[in-house]
């Protein structure tokens, strides 16, 4: 497992699922062998492309992997990751 209180607060049944059905695909796509780390950067691009309608990887490089292992949620790091890329306008109003 994983020490992300995110991905370790998501309801059992529903991880095992999308562990068995898109984990494969999310890791290919992340391009990561952990498929705790794909499934919290799937959600951090959807949080991303809800403020700024492209994804993560269209943007500039960010520690990732750090802010998964500090225990950040993926809002979080989207909200942070936008701002220390002078985005930080994007989250206004924004909840999810």
């Amino acid at each position: 497992m994983t020490t992300n209180p995110w991905i370790n607060n998501l309801p059992g049944p529903r991880l095992k699922k999308v562990v068995a059905e898109q984990g494969d695909e999310l890791k290919r796509r992340h391009h990561t062998t952990d498929v705790y780390f794909a499934i919290w950067l799937h959600a951090l691009d959807r949080a991303v492309q809800r403020r700024v309608l492209v994804s993560y990887d269209d943007l500039e490089d960010w520690d990732y992997w750090s802010n998964y292992d500090a225990g950040m949620s993926p809002k979080d790091a989207a909200i942070q990751m936008l701002a220390d890329n002078g985005w930080d306008e994007y989250d206004k109003g924004m909840d999810d």
